[in-house]
């Protein structure tokens, strides 16, 4: 079978619509951190016990007293699962905390899953929550030492970040009524942040401003450094044992055969269909660029 016959090359090359197309498991990354999320907030909700101090009587969740981050259980206790698990708790008493954290990552998160694989988009929400809190925790050892922190909002941020970077221009609805494009909503968030840490309001303020702001700068850095986090994983066991490579010898390859092109270009788009496109080398990268040439050559002829 000829490239041109095969379906996918058709669709991937003859049609100018890039490598975006790729299949979704029934239930898609961020559905899965949505329902993870909202289970352990009903877990916080169930598991509420009343319990007495000098100060009188405290309601206070067991899951949540486990999940939640502080400076003396991650510094003091070494609990450091605390940076992660945090992004999963939000405040018992405002539901608006939850909604409005899993409404923002439901809509920023379909745009984001169109430019990376749903392992990659998993690998990167959890290491922007862990990126976020350790930027509070910082912030918190030297200003705010007694403070509980949780909340995916960095996490969230992180996500609404790349988004916008990658569709600046693309109109949402604020608040289901004011049409803004994401690069100046994003700049509202940003600005919502940096005004309490500047003007000193954060003293008084329940919010983790600089959870946000860690998640934003997350967001920033993953874009503008080309991060991927499946490739890195991918490439990590090959690095330790792979050898030394010469690089004054220099090896003449021969055009590989159509038959040879079309089997390579399967297994690179198996690779894009499992973890995006972002994870090719450049060696595969080149092979797709062989295989459109070779395909508008047998056109012509």
């Amino acid at each position: 079978m000829g490239l041109e016959n095969r379906e996918y090359m058709q669709d991937e090359f003859s049609s100018g619509a890039g490598f975006g197309s790729r299949p979704r498991p029934r239930l898609s990354a961020v559905a899965q951190i949505i329902a993870i999320t909202i289970a352990v907030y009903l877990l916080q909700l169930l598991t509420v016990t009343e319990q007495f101090d000098f100060s009188g009587p405290l309601r206070d969740s067991s899951v949540e007293s486990w999940l939640r981050m502080d400076v003396e259980s991650v510094l003091s206790r070494g609990q450091v699962w605390r940076l992660a698990t945090y992004a999963l708790c939000h405040n018992r008493a405002n539901i608006w905390h939850i909604a409005m954290n899993l409404m923002m990552l439901y809509f920023a998160g379909q745009m984001v899953l169109s430019v990376m694989s749903e392992r990659e988009f998993r690998w990167f929400y959890g290491a922007a929550a862990v990126f976020a809190g350790i930027v509070s925790l910082i912030f918190c050892r030297f200003f705010l030492p007694q403070a509980r922190i949780l909340g995916a909002s960095g996490a969230v941020l992180a996500v609404l970040t790349v988004a916008a970077l990658h569709y600046p221009r693309r109109e949402v609805l604020l608040m289901g009524i004011l049409p803004l494009q994401m690069r100046w909503l994003l700049l509202l968030y940003v600005s919502m942040d940096l005004l309490p840490l500047l003007s000193g309001g954060w003293r008084q303020s329940q919010t983790a401003h600089t959870a946000h702001l860690g998640g934003v700068l997350f967001g920033f850095l993953y874009v503008r450094q080309n991060m991927n986090f499946s490739r890195w994983l991918e490439e990590f066991p090959r690095r330790l044992g792979r050898p030394r490579k010469n690089r004054n010898l220099k090896l003449f390859a021969p055009p590989a055969s159509e038959s040879s092109l079309s089997d390579q270009v399967d297994a690179i788009l198996q690779k894009i269909s499992e973890q995006g496109e972002g994870s090719l080398t450049a060696k595969e990268r080149q092979i797709l660029t062989q295989a459109s040439r070779q395909l508008r050559k047998n056109r012509k002829t």
